[in-house]
């Protein structure tokens, strides 16, 4: 049922909060869960209605403007009397945004321009502020007790017209006025956007300093002369069923991943990193994809300079490909593409393949690439499978290995190569999940001739080929190419955790070299700290070079910070395999 009426938004947005994840997650979740019962119980004091949350933003509706603006002075007022009893780390600061327009209202959520304006007018503020448009101002001028700052016309990102700003002082001691870092007064991108004191994001931070920490100069110099891209979340808009239950939305993200990957004049965004600041915020894959605003944010906190995101539809028998690519940096629309046909078998071929190439082309124009003519072009089947149902079944294997749940992950390759037993990456990525899970012995009898029979579909430097071409030097004793091959991916994928993994791994099993295994495994860790097979194989070389008690005590501490991760009862058993081989 759809409706459209006149109504007062309220949108909030917490400060800093990504940062009190990265440093204390426990914590952070704390404080959430304090900001939501104020913010709460005020929307509730002043007849508002949640309409929902995103992670630590409010969207609310009112349906009167005094009500609304009442309540953001009150939420502002309690949580500045209960900053001043707490530690820095300990304040809870917000931002809010009001507007009056007209929305539409479908489904329990609500849409339109009226939206769209009051979540930029959020962005605008900073921490303690209460942002409101002209239609709120002129109805509340002299009718409530608080004197107002105009700030002026905003150019808000895609809205055809200024929409003047004022804030509400309500405390007379604070400081007014647009105080944002890159911000200005007459210019705002977008909205759902957070950043530090500094300006930038707190992920940008750690990204710099594991580049200083990690990556050595030359490589430094080659990662930052490419663009990075980070590949949002496709979504389906096909009201298709079989397009429905197969997750089409995913496998169209997947593949565009994989021919990115090959693709060496960006530097991809992990999709790994990207899944984690998504669960850092407490936002699904769905609600990224139906969102522009949600995937910049995303975007954004991972420090990319490009995005990608778009959508399936369908007209009739035509299925149509259509995406955007966007500057984050620049704040602006680079290229929008579009690409169409008729047979469903076309998605996983000729529509990705096309939307590809053209957006490849576009990045070379712009960015003035050099030699981009010596880039091949390798046709997603020969990457990938043309079949939905195998790929459907490897993107939830890939899925449930990310999570470290590897024998459903097994499960699920297993059935992706039974249905095309030429899905070169499915299988290259099950004999890794194997090997991870220590269950090589259980690999199917011709997984070593079928890995064989693929390495020439796997040149390029791609993450996926890189992890290949080890593996191959692995099984054939050719420890020059696995080590080049592993250490290869540290350089060219610096926030992936699987290049110092698998380096890890060689130096661990290969080299016993365990000391070097361990800063390797370290630097995974700091990636994907609650994925326990890198926690198992940590302690396994630990125990080699401090003892038994070290080992145990790392995977004691992973059970006590992670307790509903995929494999704490697998690190109790580990724990009383390694206590019980001392006796």
């Amino acid at each position: 049922m759809e409706s459209r009426k006149l109504a007062v938004i309220m949108f909030t947005d917490m400060v800093g909060y990504s940062k009190k994840v990265q440093t204390n997650e426990e914590a952070a979740l704390e404080l959430l869960k304090e900001h939501n019962a104020i913010l709460s119980k005020q929307i509730e004091t002043y007849r508002g209605r949640t309409i929902k949350t995103i992670g630590d933003a409010f969207l609310a509706d009112f349906d009167s403007v005094f009500n609304a603006v009442q309540c953001a002075v009150d939420i502002q007022k309690e949580l500045n009397d209960r900053n001043r009893s707490v530690t820095p780390d300990r304040r809870i600061e917000v931002r809010i945004g009001i507007h009056l327009g007209d929305v539409i209202y479908r489904d329990n959520d609500v849409f339109g321009d009226g939206v769209n304006i009051a979540s930029r007018i959020q962005a605008l503020a900073d921490g303690g502020q209460v942002f409101i448009s002209h239609d709120v101002y002129s109805i509340t001028l002299g009718k409530l007790s608080y004197e107002f700052t105009d700030l002026g016309g905003q150019q808000l990102k895609n809205i055809t017209r200024p929409i003047h700003v004022y804030e509400v002082v309500w405390n007379p001691n604070q400081t007014t006025g647009i105080k944002r870092p890159g911000v200005h007064a007459a210019n705002h991108s977008a909205s759902w956007r957070r950043r530090s004191g500094v300006g930038v994001t707190v992920l940008a931070v750690l990204a710099a300093l594991w580049y200083l920490l990690f990556i050595n100069p030359a490589s430094q110099k080659a990662a930052s002369s490419r663009p990075t891209l980070a590949l949002l979340s496709f979504s389906d808009q096909t009201q298709d069923e079989h397009l429905k239950r197969v997750h089409i939305g995913k496998i169209i993200t997947d593949a565009m991943v994989q021919k990115f990957y090959e693709f060496p004049h960006v530097q991809l965004v992990s999709p790994i990193r990207l899944a984690k600041i998504a669960r850092n915020f407490d936002i699904s894959d769905e609600e990224i994809s139906n969102s522009p605003d949600l995937a910049e944010k995303i975007g954004r906190e991972a420090n990319s300079r490009l995005m990608i995101n778009g959508k399936l539809s369908k007209l009739g028998n035509t299925f149509i490909l259509s995406a955007d690519l966007n500057d984050l940096e620049e704040e602006k629309l680079l290229a929008t593409f579009v690409v169409q046909e008729e047979m469903e078998s076309s998605i996983l071929g000729v529509l990705i393949d096309s939307l590809c190439m053209k957006f490849q082309q576009k990045i070379t124009e712009v960015f003035k690439v050099k030699d981009s003519t010596a880039t091949p072009f390798i046709r997603l089947e020969d990457l990938t499978t043309s079949s939905l149902e195998a790929y459907h079944h490897f993107v939830k294997g890939y899925e449930l290995h990310v999570f470290g749940r590897s024998l459903e992950a097994i499960g699920e390759f297993e059935k992706a190569v039974a249905l095309d037993s030429n899905f070169a990456l499915a299988w290259s990525l099950m004999g890794c999940v194997y090997s991870f899970a220590k269950m090589e012995d259980r690999m199917p009898p011709n997984y070593l001739d079928k890995i064989q029979s693929f390495k020439d579909r796997f040149k390029g430097t791609s993450k996926e080929a890189l992890i290949f071409r080890g593996n191959l030097g692995w099984v054939n004793n050719d420890e020059q190419l696995c080590f080049n091959s592993y250490r290869l991916i540290t350089e060219l994928y610096p926030d992936d955790r699987e290049g110092y993994y698998y380096l890890a791994l060689f130096q661990h099993y290969v080299k016993h070299n365990y000391a070097q295994a361990i800063e390797h495994y370290e630097k995974a860790l700091m990636l994907s700290p609650d994925y326990f097979p890198l926690q198992r194989d940590r302690a396994y070389a630990v125990k080699e070079v401090r003892g038994v008690d070290e080992a145990v005590k790392l995977l004691q501490e992973f059970i006590r910070l992670y307790p509903n991760a995929p494999g704490v009862d697998l690190a109790r058993e580990q724990i009383a395999e390694l206590r019980s081989n001392t006796k």
